[in-house]
């Protein structure tokens, strides 16, 4: 190393011990940062082997009373100053041992078979200013890790999706909880993923894979979890389901939205659409025993009518069928069930009676039987002959006007 004066005093006064059979000296952190504290030190390939003396002075390890040669072991006992330029590397395990074991097992640890160096504890956590958890500087506190993990994810890493499927996150209501209103309890990247044990999204041992999402979301959204589990897809997910839909199939991932916002997944007139991904799919109905055309018969009513056209305070699936607590119409908590339906309806329709609540949504003309079921059939097919008739009316009396003053224009010339 190219050093100044104060590394060749160290050295000197170092070395003079086994010189006159004294034992080598345990080097401590003053006697590293009599040289490492300059900022213009650097090894012979040019790298920079400064350290900042405040930041680690104010690091989690310096605070225990750790000195460097805790961490570099093979200074331990040195006898000539200054040391050999290459040293080994710090092992954390020494110390965190469960910690590194997960990190060897995760796809951090993995990720650097064939393609250079993996993912180290410096990348997180820091090299010689650590700090705690819990300290506002610390690059794992809450309102910093995102910076942390978008540091690699959105910059260095290739992801499948890209970097800018993670960026969505910077969009999502959990981000502006945790960067716009300091909410340290809102989700971040280790909330969801991990920390240590971070795995691939298709390890069914991962926190975000099918198998396990609902538990991860559920730490924070309890009683939504609740409520999805008692209802028909959280019964079939319970059983083990791979169809069944779960939070990320309607909310989606990174870019999680508030209901009332148009750009959500889950905006007033957008619900059909994602819910008619698994109900007006012909393979699912068949394997399941769905009854089909679900979106097509609600977009023939008026709800789905009024919804096209942006309507956000007309009925939708989640509106009669709830949203996470969906339940089968034959169960008697279910808002669909036959006598809870004046209620359902009433919701909009104040003053709603079982009569009201009696006509059918999801009209299907080969299901109907009778002159009951079969009436909004018969009034729909009535409204449309009426208009088309007032209209051809109103058309023949233009078009006799037409031409009445085109004949008389006629006369005139």
């Amino acid at each position: 190393m190219r050093s100044g004066w104060p590394s060749l005093l160290l050295g000197l006064a170092l070395a003079a011990g086994p010189a006159f059979g004294r034992p080598a000296v345990q080097a401590g952190s003053e006697d590293c940062l009599a040289c490492h504290s300059d900022p213009a030190l650097t090894s012979a390939s040019g790298k920079t082997v400064a350290v900042n003396q405040a930041g680690f002075e104010a690091s989690i390890h310096a605070r225990a009373g750790m000195s460097c040669v805790d961490c570099h072991t093979d200074l331990r006992q040195v006898a000539d100053f200054p040391h050999a330029e290459r040293l080994k590397p710090a092992d954390c395990s020494a110390c965190h041992e469960p910690e590194a074991r997960e990190l060897a097992a995760s796809v951090h640890g993995q990720s650097g078979a064939g393609e250079g160096q993996a993912v180290s504890c410096r990348d997180c956590h820091g090299a010689h200013d650590v700090r705690a958890g819990d300290d506002f500087e610390s690059r794992t506190f809450s309102l910093n890790l995102p910076g942390t993990c978008l540091a690699c994810h959105a910059e260095k890493v290739q992801a499948g999706r890209g970097g800018e499927f993670v960026r969505l996150y910077e969009k999502s209501v959990h981000f502006r909880a945790l960067e716009g209103a300091g909410l340290t309890m809102s989700a971040n990247c280790g909330s969801c993923h991990g920390a240590h044990g971070v795995k691939s999204v298709r390890d069914p041992a991962s926190e975000v894979s099918r198998t396990n999402i609902i538990k991860t979301c559920g730490r924070c959204h309890v009683g939504i979890e609740r409520d999805y589990l008692e209802g028909v897809h959280g019964k079939d997910y319970l059983r083990g389901g791979k169809d069944v839909p779960v939070c990320t199939d309607c909310h989606n991932e990174h870019d999680i939205l508030p209901p009332a916002e148009a750009e959500s997944s889950v905006y007033a007139t957008k619900v059909a659409g994602v819910c008619s991904r698994c109900h007006d799919d012909m393979a699912l109905a068949r394997k399941y025993g769905l009854l089909p055309d679900r979106m097509k018969t609600y977009a023939e009513s008026y709800h789905g009518t009024a919804s096209r056209f942006g309507e956000v305070r007309v009925a939708n699936c989640g509106s009669c069928h709830g949203f996470h607590d969906i339940r089968d119409s034959s169960d008697p908590k279910s808002s669909v069930y036959p006598e809870n339906l004046p209620a359902t309806c009433g919701r909009c329709h104040a003053g709603a009676t079982q009569h009201f609540a009696e006509g059918k949504i999801h009209y299907v003309a080969q299901e109907t039987v009778g002159f009951r079921d079969r009436s909004p059939h018969i009034v729909k097919s009535v409204y449309i002959v009426v208009i088309s008739a007032i209209i051809a009316v109103f058309l023949m009396f233009i078009a006799a006007d037409l031409l009445h003053r085109a004949l008389k224009r006629g006369r005139h010339d």
